[in-house]
């Protein structure tokens, strides 16, 4: 068993890589003092940005880049509604991912009828976004967020926004800024998840990833080290999926993809109640 696992393990942290990169985009949104429910939404218009820019130019790194764009254009949307327009941001969230799954499902079929997605689609092929996730953007955030100015004030944003206003400094802008920086981490993500992970876009691909994004976010009390031990803790418990599939052939696949979401589930069971989140999150 504990071979089977740490063979696993590897394949586990690869597969980990899209929802670290939207564990880190959520809490910085989050300390800023946004609820981006979207998360979800926007992972998957990215990686369909990607897939349909990386046919067209027949470059993994146009691809990227398309997939950044997919995210900022959704980021976008969601602060006009909730910076601006100070919409409940639980339902702009929500809103936008139900958005992003039709204009993705609906667009996935009508290109398949007319072959576009088809074409063969090209595949990151040396893993670059795997140190960039786990070692490279963690480091970065961290210095932004803790030993500058600007995450000073980005986290009194999500802290005490009314004294970030009256020292003459702008809510909205930093808000938009962490949102900028969201795209960016959720660009990436999506793009990975299609060009590296998958050979291409599917319907709902994502499968739920965002959502789980939002749990470690609490899991982690808002700090980049439980962040990354949050996601650990759910590619470990990826790893024991791909164990047990391994070890037991008769039990049935579906169960076993559970394994995952329920270690998930039982973990903000146990945190619920015993966290701080940031005093004005989910404040207009």
């Amino acid at each position: 068993m504990i071979d089977v696992l740490l063979q696993a393990l590897p394949l586990a942290i690869v597969a980990s890589t899209p929802l670290l990169l939207a564990v880190e985009g959520e809490l910085v949104v989050q300390r800023s003092g946004i609820i981006n429910l979207g998360i979800e939404g926007m992972m998957l218009t990215a990686a369909m940005t990607a897939v349909l820019a990386a046919q067209a130019s027949q470059s993994v790194a146009i691809g990227f880049l398309g997939g950044l764009a997919g995210a900022l254009v959704v980021a976008l949307l969601f602060g006009v509604f909730t910076v601006v327009l100070a919409a409940d941001q639980i339902v702009t969230g929500t809103a936008i991912n139900l958005l992003a799954a039709g204009v993705t499902g609906f667009l996935y079929r009508e290109l398949q009828d007319s072959a576009v997605l088809v074409q063969s689609v090209p595949r990151l092929q040396r893993d670059v976004i795997v140190p960039i996730a786990w070692i490279a953007a963690p480091l970065l955030l961290a210095l932004v967020l803790w030993r500058t100015t600007f995450g000073l004030r980005l986290r009194a944003c999500g802290e005490n926004p009314e004294a970030v206003a009256a020292s003459g400094r702008s809510v909205r802008k930093h808000r938009f800024a962490a949102l900028l920086i969201q795209a960016l981490l959720m660009g990436l993500a999506g793009a990975y998840l299609s060009l590296s992970l998958s050979s291409g876009f599917a319907e709902n691909m994502t499968s739920g990833r965002g959502f789980i994004a939002l749990s470690i976010v609490i899991f982690g009390r808002w700090k980049l080290k439980g962040a990354l031990l949050g996601t650990a803790l759910f590619g470990l418990a990826a790893a024991l999926q791909y164990a047990l599939q391994a070890m037991y052939a008769g039990v049935q696949f579906h169960l076993l993809l559970a394994v995952p979401y329920v270690v998930t589930l039982l973990i903000l069971c146990g945190i619920a109640g015993r966290v701080r989140a940031p005093a004005s999150l989910g404040r207009r």
